[in-house]
């Protein structure tokens, strides 16, 4: 059994457990996650229990994100953002992955902008339709906190393939038979 059908196998999976109308545009790997991207957020973030019922039947962590050629404009968004989240959270930077549909917001008070049981953050998904990542900011300036930060934005295009090579061969079966090494 290869990666191949193991990801087909999941296709299958999540086609049963999401209703025919919500338009799922791809199903891949990236290193543990099992990631649907759909045009369709707002069914995925209505509060229903979909992505659970999928994480289970799967039995694999589920990450669910916009198509990159539905997203809104990144200026448009980020003044909604500041609209949406409350100005207790403090949000610091906002920054945009266009290739995954991902906003990843900075915020000194991280609970604040999440909302209690991520109220504020299936809002987000309702009417912007990115998929939001909120990190913690540093309370005091640090260079290599921002450094850090900058470069794994920088390598994202890289990182997202090696993550994909990593997931299917996670996914591959393990090899039948005595593996075993002779050292001398």
């Amino acid at each position: 059994m290869s990666a191949e059908t193991i990801l087909e196998d999941a296709r299958e999976q999540v086609r049963k457990i999401v209703p025919s109308t919500v338009d799922i545009t791809s199903i891949d790997f990236e290193g543990p996650l099992v990631v649907i991207y759909t045009k369709d957020m707002e069914a995925f973030a209505s509060g229903n229990d979909m992505v659970r019922q999928i994480a289970q039947g799967l039995r694999r962590r589920v990450d669910v994100r916009p198509d990159p050629k539905t997203l809104k404009d990144s200026a448009d968004v980020e003044k909604r953002l500041r609209e949406i989240i409350p100005e207790e959270a403090q949000i610091q930077n906002i920054y945009f992955e266009d290739d995954t549909g991902e906003v990843y917001i900075e915020a000194l008070a991280p609970g604040i902008a999440i909302g209690k049981q991520g109220a504020v953050l299936n809002e987000i998904k309702k009417e912007i339709g990115w998929a939001p990542k909120v990190i913690r900011a540093p309370p005091i300036q640090s260079k290599t906190v921002y450094e850090t930060r900058a470069y794994l934005r920088e390598i994202h295009d890289d990182r997202k393939d090696f993550l994909r090579k990593v997931g299917r061969r996670l996914a591959q079966p393990k090899t039948e038979g005595d593996n075993w090494i002779r050292m001398t």
